[in-house]
Protein backbone atom coordinates (compact mmCIF):
# COMPACT_ATOMS: atom_id res chain seq x y z
CA UNK A 1 0.00 0.00 0.00
CA UNK A 2 2.93 2.36 0.99
CA UNK A 3 4.12 1.57 -2.27
CA UNK A 4 1.26 2.40 -4.77
CA UNK A 5 1.09 5.74 -2.63
CA UNK A 6 4.75 6.45 -3.82
CA UNK A 7 3.96 5.42 -7.13
CA UNK A 8 0.83 7.65 -7.61
CA UNK A 9 2.53 10.90 -6.09
CA UNK A 10 5.74 9.74 -8.68
CA UNK A 11 3.44 10.09 -11.32
CA UNK A 12 1.87 13.43 -10.45
CA UNK A 13 4.44 15.14 -9.86
CA UNK A 14 5.86 14.18 -13.48
CA UNK A 15 2.52 14.64 -14.68
CA UNK A 16 2.95 18.30 -12.96
CA UNK A 17 6.34 19.33 -14.83
CA UNK A 18 5.72 17.99 -17.66
CA UNK A 19 2.85 20.38 -17.69
CA UNK A 20 4.70 23.24 -16.32
CA UNK A 21 7.38 22.61 -18.90
CA UNK A 22 5.06 23.24 -21.70
CA UNK A 23 3.43 26.44 -20.18
CA UNK A 24 6.77 27.81 -20.01
CA UNK A 25 7.22 26.56 -23.55
CA UNK A 26 4.06 28.15 -24.75
CA UNK A 27 4.47 31.61 -22.71
CA UNK A 28 7.86 31.69 -24.03
CA UNK A 29 7.44 31.15 -27.66
CA UNK A 30 3.91 32.94 -28.14
CA UNK A 31 3.64 35.88 -29.87
CA UNK A 32 3.12 38.74 -27.47
CA UNK A 33 1.27 42.05 -28.17
CA UNK A 34 3.39 44.95 -29.46
CA UNK A 35 2.70 48.33 -29.21
CA UNK A 36 3.26 49.89 -32.36
CA UNK A 37 3.23 53.03 -34.58
CA UNK A 38 3.45 53.87 -38.02
CA UNK A 39 6.21 56.86 -38.86
CA UNK A 40 7.03 58.08 -42.24
CA UNK A 41 10.42 57.11 -43.71
CA UNK A 42 12.06 57.90 -46.96
CA UNK A 43 10.90 54.95 -50.26
CA UNK A 44 14.36 55.92 -51.51
CA UNK A 45 17.52 57.45 -51.23
CA UNK A 46 16.58 61.63 -51.01
CA UNK A 47 19.60 63.85 -51.64
CA UNK A 48 19.97 67.44 -50.28
CA UNK A 49 18.08 70.72 -51.74
CA UNK A 50 14.92 67.70 -53.12
CA UNK A 51 11.67 68.63 -52.28
CA UNK A 52 9.54 65.63 -51.11
CA UNK A 53 6.61 64.34 -52.66
CA UNK A 54 4.07 61.34 -52.03
CA UNK A 55 6.58 58.42 -54.49
CA UNK A 56 9.79 59.74 -52.11
CA UNK A 57 7.98 58.56 -48.81
CA UNK A 58 6.40 55.30 -47.13
CA UNK A 59 4.93 54.53 -43.38
CA UNK A 60 7.08 51.51 -41.63
CA UNK A 61 6.33 50.48 -38.11
CA UNK A 62 8.14 50.27 -35.40
CA UNK A 63 7.89 49.72 -31.77
CA UNK A 64 6.57 53.21 -29.52
CA UNK A 65 9.51 52.75 -26.95
CA UNK A 66 12.19 53.32 -30.15
CA UNK A 67 10.00 56.47 -31.96
CA UNK A 68 12.82 58.64 -32.71
CA UNK A 69 12.55 62.50 -31.98
CA UNK A 70 11.04 64.95 -34.75
CA UNK A 71 9.19 61.98 -36.38
CA UNK A 72 6.17 62.61 -38.72
CA UNK A 73 3.44 59.98 -38.38
CA UNK A 74 1.13 61.64 -41.40
CA UNK A 75 2.71 61.93 -44.84
CA UNK A 76 1.31 65.01 -45.57
CA UNK A 77 3.33 66.44 -42.58
CA UNK A 78 6.30 66.21 -44.94
CA UNK A 79 5.30 66.40 -48.90
CA UNK A 80 6.36 69.87 -50.30
CA UNK A 81 9.04 70.58 -47.40
CA UNK A 82 13.54 70.18 -48.70
CA UNK A 83 15.42 67.73 -47.34
CA UNK A 84 18.24 69.62 -45.99
CA UNK A 85 20.51 66.64 -44.89
CA UNK A 86 20.59 63.69 -47.26
CA UNK A 87 17.98 61.10 -46.31
CA UNK A 88 18.57 57.13 -47.33
CA UNK A 89 15.99 54.96 -48.02
CA UNK A 90 13.99 53.30 -44.86
CA UNK A 91 15.38 55.76 -42.90
CA UNK A 92 13.44 58.04 -40.68
CA UNK A 93 12.07 61.52 -41.73
CA UNK A 94 13.08 63.37 -38.90
CA UNK A 95 12.28 67.20 -38.50
CA UNK A 96 15.73 68.02 -37.98
CA UNK A 97 16.50 66.69 -41.60
CA UNK A 98 13.85 69.26 -43.32
CA UNK A 99 13.42 72.98 -44.35
CA UNK A 100 11.05 74.56 -43.00
CA UNK A 101 7.57 75.16 -45.05
CA UNK A 102 7.39 77.30 -47.40
CA UNK A 103 11.44 77.79 -47.49
CA UNK A 104 11.59 76.81 -51.43
CA UNK A 105 13.78 74.24 -53.13
CA UNK A 106 17.38 73.84 -53.78
CA UNK A 107 20.08 76.88 -52.45
CA UNK A 108 17.38 78.45 -51.08
CA UNK A 109 16.00 76.16 -48.24
CA UNK A 110 19.38 75.49 -47.17
CA UNK A 111 19.99 79.52 -46.13
CA UNK A 112 18.55 79.48 -42.37
CA UNK A 113 16.93 82.52 -41.09
CA UNK A 114 19.12 85.15 -40.06
CA UNK A 115 21.93 83.99 -42.45
CA UNK A 116 22.77 84.70 -46.11
CA UNK A 117 24.87 82.61 -48.19
CA UNK A 118 27.92 84.59 -50.01
CA UNK A 119 30.22 82.50 -53.01
CA UNK A 120 33.43 82.80 -53.27
CA UNK A 121 36.20 82.29 -55.65
CA UNK A 122 38.48 79.55 -55.23
CA UNK A 123 40.88 77.30 -57.01
CA UNK A 124 42.77 73.35 -56.18
CA UNK A 125 45.02 75.57 -53.32
CA UNK A 126 42.48 77.61 -51.59
CA UNK A 127 39.85 75.23 -51.96
CA UNK A 128 41.73 72.62 -50.34
CA UNK A 129 42.34 70.44 -52.92
CA UNK A 130 38.33 69.70 -53.36
CA UNK A 131 38.13 68.28 -49.89
CA UNK A 132 35.94 71.02 -49.54
CA UNK A 133 32.37 69.55 -49.81
CA UNK A 134 28.63 71.22 -48.66
CA UNK A 135 28.43 70.03 -45.32
CA UNK A 136 31.99 71.00 -44.04
CA UNK A 137 33.37 73.86 -41.92
CA UNK A 138 35.71 76.42 -42.54
CA UNK A 139 37.99 78.69 -41.34
CA UNK A 140 38.70 81.94 -43.80
CA UNK A 141 42.08 83.91 -43.24
CA UNK A 142 42.73 86.92 -45.31
CA UNK A 143 46.43 88.08 -46.84
CA UNK A 144 47.38 91.31 -47.84
CA UNK A 145 50.55 92.53 -49.56
CA UNK A 146 51.26 96.00 -48.84
CA UNK A 147 53.22 98.27 -51.01
CA UNK A 148 56.62 97.79 -49.18
CA UNK A 149 56.68 94.38 -50.06
CA UNK A 150 55.49 93.38 -46.87
CA UNK A 151 52.32 91.11 -46.32
CA UNK A 152 50.12 90.58 -43.05
CA UNK A 153 47.84 86.98 -42.64
CA UNK A 154 44.43 87.41 -40.48
CA UNK A 155 42.02 85.07 -39.47
CA UNK A 156 38.95 86.91 -40.52
CA UNK A 157 35.92 83.91 -39.98
CA UNK A 158 36.24 80.51 -37.97
CA UNK A 159 34.18 77.97 -37.71
CA UNK A 160 31.71 78.49 -41.15
CA UNK A 161 29.27 76.34 -43.31
CA UNK A 162 29.82 75.14 -46.73
CA UNK A 163 26.52 74.96 -47.96
CA UNK A 164 27.11 74.53 -51.63
CA UNK A 165 30.53 73.33 -53.78
CA UNK A 166 29.67 74.85 -57.43
CA UNK A 167 26.43 73.68 -57.56
CA UNK A 168 27.29 70.73 -55.58
CA UNK A 169 24.58 70.86 -52.78
CA UNK A 170 24.63 67.17 -51.55
CA UNK A 171 27.83 65.77 -49.76
CA UNK A 172 27.42 61.72 -51.36
CA UNK A 173 26.50 63.03 -54.74
CA UNK A 174 28.74 61.20 -57.20
CA UNK A 175 30.47 64.01 -59.39
CA UNK A 176 30.55 63.33 -63.29
CA UNK A 177 34.14 63.15 -64.27
CA UNK A 178 33.28 65.20 -67.83
CA UNK A 179 32.41 67.82 -65.51
CA UNK A 180 34.56 70.88 -64.82
CA UNK A 181 35.98 71.08 -61.18
CA UNK A 182 33.50 73.50 -59.24
CA UNK A 183 35.88 77.12 -58.82
CA UNK A 184 33.06 78.35 -56.37
CA UNK A 185 32.48 77.73 -52.78
CA UNK A 186 29.01 79.10 -51.17
CA UNK A 187 29.59 79.96 -47.79
CA UNK A 188 26.55 80.27 -44.78
CA UNK A 189 27.17 83.57 -43.01
CA UNK A 190 25.60 86.35 -40.79
CA UNK A 191 24.84 89.80 -42.58
CA UNK A 192 28.25 91.16 -41.15
CA UNK A 193 30.09 88.19 -41.85
CA UNK A 194 29.19 88.19 -45.63
CA UNK A 195 30.38 92.35 -45.85
CA UNK A 196 34.09 91.53 -44.11
CA UNK A 197 34.12 88.13 -46.72
CA UNK A 198 33.63 90.64 -49.42
CA UNK A 199 35.97 93.16 -48.73
CA UNK A 200 38.08 91.15 -47.79
CA UNK A 201 38.39 89.50 -51.54
CA UNK A 202 38.59 93.00 -52.79
CA UNK A 203 41.81 94.16 -51.18
CA UNK A 204 43.97 90.83 -50.76
CA UNK A 205 43.63 87.15 -51.17
CA UNK A 206 41.18 84.77 -49.11
CA UNK A 207 42.22 81.04 -48.08
CA UNK A 208 40.06 78.70 -46.79
CA UNK A 209 41.24 76.34 -43.93
CA UNK A 210 39.25 73.07 -43.34
CA UNK A 211 37.98 71.82 -39.96
CA UNK A 212 37.50 69.15 -38.16
CA UNK A 213 33.62 68.46 -38.47
CA UNK A 214 33.59 67.59 -34.40
CA UNK A 215 35.43 71.23 -33.18
CA UNK A 216 33.30 74.10 -32.97
CA UNK A 217 35.54 75.81 -30.73
CA UNK A 218 36.32 79.85 -31.35
CA UNK A 219 39.18 81.26 -30.21
CA UNK A 220 40.42 84.76 -30.05
CA UNK A 221 41.32 86.85 -32.77
CA UNK A 222 45.62 87.32 -32.68
CA UNK A 223 47.08 89.91 -34.24
CA UNK A 224 48.33 89.43 -37.83
CA UNK A 225 50.94 87.30 -38.80
CA UNK A 226 54.04 89.56 -40.39
CA UNK A 227 56.87 88.20 -42.44
CA UNK A 228 58.98 89.24 -39.61
CA UNK A 229 57.06 86.51 -37.53
CA UNK A 230 58.67 84.01 -39.91
CA UNK A 231 61.93 84.80 -39.70
CA UNK A 232 62.12 87.77 -42.80
CA UNK A 233 63.17 91.07 -42.04
CA UNK A 234 60.74 93.56 -43.41
CA UNK A 235 62.67 94.34 -46.81
CA UNK A 236 63.66 98.00 -46.89
CA UNK A 237 63.64 100.45 -49.99
CA UNK A 238 66.18 99.89 -52.73
CA UNK A 239 68.05 103.13 -53.06
CA UNK A 240 69.00 104.77 -56.14
CA UNK A 241 72.51 104.02 -57.49
CA UNK A 242 74.44 107.33 -57.55
CA UNK A 243 75.15 108.28 -61.14
CA UNK A 244 78.75 108.48 -62.08
CA UNK A 245 80.15 111.74 -62.23
CA UNK A 246 79.67 113.82 -65.31
CA UNK A 247 83.34 114.48 -66.82
CA UNK A 248 83.32 117.81 -68.13
CA UNK A 249 83.47 118.04 -72.15
CA UNK A 250 86.23 120.29 -73.58
CA UNK A 251 85.21 123.11 -75.43
CA UNK A 252 85.86 122.63 -79.16
CA UNK A 253 88.60 124.97 -79.92
CA UNK A 254 87.77 128.05 -82.05
CA UNK A 255 89.02 127.40 -85.77
CA UNK A 256 91.98 129.09 -86.48
CA UNK A 257 91.35 131.98 -89.12
CA UNK A 258 93.73 131.06 -92.23
CA UNK A 259 94.80 133.99 -94.25
CA UNK A 260 95.14 132.90 -98.06
CA UNK A 261 96.38 136.30 -99.66
CA UNK A 262 97.00 139.81 -99.31
CA UNK A 263 96.78 142.36 -102.12
CA UNK A 264 97.65 146.13 -102.03
CA UNK A 265 95.31 148.89 -103.78
CA UNK A 266 96.20 152.07 -105.63
CA UNK A 267 95.01 153.74 -103.06
CA UNK A 268 97.41 152.66 -100.48
CA UNK A 269 94.61 150.59 -99.14
CA UNK A 270 95.23 146.58 -98.33
CA UNK A 271 92.57 143.79 -98.88
CA UNK A 272 92.87 140.64 -96.74
CA UNK A 273 91.42 137.50 -97.47
CA UNK A 274 90.52 135.44 -94.83
CA UNK A 275 89.12 131.66 -95.05
CA UNK A 276 86.88 131.00 -91.74
CA UNK A 277 86.32 126.86 -92.24
CA UNK A 278 84.13 126.80 -95.72
CA UNK A 279 83.68 130.50 -95.03
CA UNK A 280 85.72 133.45 -97.11
CA UNK A 281 85.32 136.89 -96.04
CA UNK A 282 87.70 140.19 -97.32
CA UNK A 283 88.46 142.98 -94.95
CA UNK A 284 89.63 146.08 -96.48
CA UNK A 285 92.67 147.88 -93.86
CA UNK A 286 93.96 151.61 -95.16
Amino acid sequence: MQRHRVLIAFGVAWISAVVLSWWVYRTSTAPQARDVVRIVAAAKDVPTGKRLDLSDVKLIAIDRKDLPKGAFQKTSDVVDRTVVVPIFASEAVLSSKLAGKGSGEGLTALIEPGTRAVSVQVNEISGVSGFIQPGTRVDVLFTRTFSNGDAATTTILQNVKVIAYGRQLDPAAKLDARDPKPTVATLLVTQEQSEKLVLAEQRGRIQLVLRNALDDQITEAADPVHSIDLGIDEPSRVKSATPPPRLPVPAAAPAQPVVKTATTADDGSVKVRIYRGDKVTEETFK
